[in-house]
């Protein structure tokens, strides 16, 4: 599905415009140890702001009930069949979050003038912008995530004070969906005490509503 500049916007919010809307759908909460994947809905409101900025509101509700099966390959788990339905499908709320996103300058090594050139939705036609996002859910501290938007894609990352990475999230509108990952680093399944990586926190595919 082809993106639709609103022209209207301001300037510096060109390379958010395909996030912006209203936004609903499901994914899966990733269970810890043994416990299975449990179901999420969200509803997700990114507006413009005056100044340039995006206003961002998500709810996450947990479900009773199986997670669906994840959207993408990028999600995908080694199972054979969805899991048969169960639960009283009530709703928990999982976190509320709001926050502020600002696109910044473009990243060294950007080729303005090839991009300028390139056909229209070609890779060489988008540039990579900065982009931070200032997040808050409630009864928790702000946290303060960076990285970069390319054309309809994000990658973010929220470090520790040591400078570790200890979270990320990439989004990616694909096909009119909008698809995210979100990962937590936690302790390594039967590792080294001490050891941690990156693992799958929660994933959602969203429709524009």
């Amino acid at each position: 599905m082809p993106i639709t500049l609103d022209t209207s916007l301001p300037e510096s919010l060109y390379p958010l415009a395909w996030l912006i809307g209203s936004w609903e759908g499901s994914g899966a909460l990733s269970g810890a140890g043994d416990a299975p994947d449990a179901r999420l809905e969200q509803q997700l409101v990114c507006t413009a702001r005056e100044d340039g900025a995006l206003d961002w509101r998500s709810t996450i509700h947990r479900i009773d009930a199986p997670a669906p099966l994840p959207p993408t390959s990028a999600f995908a788990r080694d199972v054979e069949s969805p899991p048969a339905p169960s639960g009283t499908g009530e709703r928990t709320l999982l976190h509320r979050e709001d926050g502020v996103w600002t696109v910044g300058e473009l990243l060294p090594g950007q080729d303005r003038a090839a991009a300028e050139a390139a056909r229209p939705g070609a890779p060489e036609g988008f540039l990579s912008h900065r982009l931070t996002a200032q997040l808050t859910r409630r009864g928790e501290q702000a946290e303060h995530w960076a990285g970069e938007v390319r054309g309809p894609r994000i990658q973010l990352a929220l470090a520790d004070g040591a400078g570790e990475v200890v979270a990320t999230r990439m989004l990616g509108y694909i096909s009119g969906r909008l698809m995210w990952l979100w990962e937590r680093r936690g302790p390594v399944a039967d590792g080294a005490p001490g050891e941690t990586a990156l693992s799958p926190y929660l994933s959602l595919e969203l429709h524009r509503v």
